[in-house]
């Protein structure tokens, strides 16, 4: 469980977050989206304890005399490594420094390298496979996850996210993703955070999501379907509708379209972008 209760925080003098709130409950999916600069990064951060608020807190169930640093994983897309330890020399101080007895090298197998190896020598996804694996070790109950799934290639990106998706079927942590990259995710977030201005734009359960944003192919549609996105060629528009409704079957004109959560938050972000006048 996560709650952020009143959170302010600020770069420099800009006003990031201001009395920000937000609750995730055990055992939730979260991905956190929107506009580059947004905060999405910044609010990882924060709940990670790398940066700290002006006020307010960021709160954890985390049972007494249980160590924070063992039950809450962050993974970075700055991944912090002492580059110049081997594997081997980097496990057994993992090893120590949370006691963990037995440690499962499992997911290293996967990259093919060898532990004499400095970490300094591995390339950006095959350290972000090995962080993975140095963080699922004390099996936290909080997993955060910033864009690093994107220095990935194809198959350790299926590397990391089948460990992920394997970890949540077990083990049910609370985890909280920070992504653009929304194809490779989409099946196991449970819930959408999109920002704005220091707020919760949307905040919905990704089922919920997908019923309430729709595509409409057509010259014209009502005037009162929001449009969140429009995208205009020679002889019609695709119109990207949210609040969706059922009822405007009835008054369309069209092809209707659904669509998956790329598609979904690509037409955010686009509406975003459009109403600042950015091609």
């Amino acid at each position: 469980m996560i709650t952020v209760n009143e959170l302010t925080f600020y770069y420099g003098k800009k006003e990031i977050f201001s009395h920000y709130n937000l609750f995730i409950p055990d055992g939730e999916v979260c991905l956190i989206t929107g506009v580059n600069g947004v905060g999405k990064t910044t609010l990882l951060r924060l709940m990670a304890g790398v940066l700290r608020p002006k006020s307010g807190e960021v709160k954890f169930d985390i049972e007494p005399g249980e160590d924070p640093r063992q039950k809450i994983g962050f993974i970075s897309d700055q991944l912090s490594l002492y580059e110049s330890l081997t594997l081997a020399r980097a496990i057994e101080f993992h090893e120590s420094i949370y006691k963990i007895a037995n440690f499962n090298d499992t997911l290293i197998q996967h990259i093919k390298v060898d532990k004499k190896q400095k970490i300094k020598e591995l390339s950006a996804g095959q350290r972000a496979i090995f962080h993975l694996s140095l963080i699922l070790s004390t099996e936290p109950k909080i997993i955060l996850i910033d864009e690093i799934i994107h220095s990935l290639d194809a198959y350790l990106r299926k590397v990391f996210v089948n460990q992920l998706l394997n970890v949540i079927s077990e083990r049910r942590p609370t985890v909280v993703l920070v992504n653009l990259n929304f194809h490779d995710i989409e099946h196991l977030v449970d819930r959408v955070i999109l920002l704005k201005d220091g707020k919760s734009l949307v905040d919905e359960n990704i089922d919920s999501l997908k019923s309430k944003v729709k595509k409409i192919i057509s010259k014209e549609i009502p005037e009162d379907f929001n449009v969140l996105y429009q995208i205009d060629f020679q002889d019609h528009s695709e119109y990207f509708i949210y609040p969706y409704e059922e009822e405007f079957k009835l008054r369309m004109n069209g092809e209707l379209e659904d669509l998956n959560l790329t598609e979904i938050i690509g037409a955010f972000i686009g509406g975003e972008y459009a109403q600042k006048g950015i091609n």
